[in-house]
């Protein structure tokens, strides 16, 4: 059981709440799953797959999803690649040419039948 001295009671507990409110309302702004969807640029059952499959940071109130935007944020990043110039050229230059067709290439052509000639 806890000593009287270490809980605190009436205006003291009134203190700590209001300045835990004062505390949540500064630094947290909670989003829910379509303004956070919208936040980071994708789908809101992508996200929310994410959360529950994939490990994407959120926050749990009740049965409420909350998104903090220090969460967005880890999750843009957790799915940000820096693509590579010379990766994205070469892509290009393999797409082009798998488009192209090759020359000489269609349908086979039976070769003509030599005619004969009357003597």
């Amino acid at each position: 059981m806890p000593s009287p001295e270490a809980t605190p009671t009436g205006a003291d507990r009134e203190a700590i709440i209001e300045a835990a409110i004062k505390a949540l309302e500064q630094n947290q702004v909670m989003l829910d799953p379509t303004e956070a969807a919208r936040a980071i640029g994708c789908g809101e059952r992508w996200l929310r797959d994410g959360v529950n499959h994939g490990g994407f940071p959120h926050h749990r109130l009740g049965r409420f999803l909350k998104f903090s935007l220090q969460d967005c944020r880890e999750i843009r990043e957790m799915h940000h690649k820096q693509a590579r110039p010379a990766e994205l050229a070469k892509a290009r230059r393999n797409r082009k040419a798998a488009t192209r067709k090759p020359k000489g290439s269609g349908p086979a052509k039976p070769a003509a039948a030599p005619v004969p000639v009357a003597a």
